[in-house]
């Protein structure tokens, strides 16, 4: 009992990465529920198959054994087994490429027509947004820089290495288009709950698409190699109801 409460415990409800977790945090998008499902869907046959190899050599231990069988049969050829498993390995890559295949042209789909376009860049060690959607008084797109805050200023119940000075501020059940970038270092602007990790490159712009499904914080961090300060890069996105959206971003850091 105890094994199986630490173990349902530590797979965590959770936008964020917990102690001990095992297992993804909770999708908030489509994509990243098609992540976890077909994660799930995968290491289904992965058990199936363990339980069966598993089930074989045990077997031929057991009736191979030299006591038991101390002069053995010689198999030289054996056309049924040969056949069978020369099919079942092939049928069962089938399962899993077909859905692999619809969740990969699904992550690759542009929003032809989005709610917002959000453009993300990476410095060295922080990064900017631009709202370009959303003009300030000044008809010019509203920009603000994003650090993560020192472990001195941290509040309590904040993650360390995980919050940030500004946030992301997105509508809930909106099409999003992000438009990455980054000015200096190659790095990613990843976010497990949304299923989204896009790499920033000098000179390129990449862009993906989310539809965050419902309100909350998310974390993320560079999930790419950039520097002496990889570490100190976090990402936080929240997501807020379609009526609040408009007072959020007006409260954003301007400079």
């Amino acid at each position: 009992m105890i094994v199986l409460e630490w173990l349902f415990l530590t797979i965590a409800p959770c936008d964020a990465a917990e102690p001990w977790q095992l297992g993804s945090q909770d999708a908030a998008t489509p994509i990243m529920q098609g992540i976890t499902d077909l994660h799930h869907d995968v290491f289904f046959f992965v058990i199936v198959i363990l339980v069966f190899v598993s089930w074989i050599l045990g077997r031929a231990l057991w009736h191979f054994h030299y006591k038991k069988n101390p002069i053995p049969q010689r198999i030289v050829h054996g056309t049924t087994i040969e056949i069978l498993r020369t099919i079942f390995p092939s049928i069962i890559p089938m399962f899993i490429v077909i859905p692999s295949f619809a969740l990969l042209y699904s992550m690759d789909e542009v929003v032809v027509d989005p709610a917002i376009t959000i453009k993300a860049i990476g410095h060295q060690w922080y990064r900017t947004y631009e709202y370009s959607d959303y003009n300030s008084s000044d008809e010019q797109s509203l920009t603000f820089d994003s650090y993560t805050i020192p472990e001195d200023d941290l509040e309590l119940g904040q993650s360390r290495l995980l919050e940030v000075d500004n946030r992301v501020v997105l509508p809930a059940k909106s099409h999003i288009r992000f438009i990455v970038t980054s000015a200096d270092v190659p790095d990613s602007w990843a976010v497990p709950s949304l299923g989204v990790k896009c790499d920033a490159v000098p000179g390129r712009l990449n862009q993906t698409s989310i539809s965050v499904q419902r309100e909350g914080v998310y974390y993320g961090q560079c999930s790419e190699i950039c520097g002496t300060n990889h570490a100190f890069m976090p990402i936080v996105v929240e997501a807020v109801p379609r009526k609040d959206y408009g007072s959020r971003v007006s409260n954003q850091l301007i400079p």
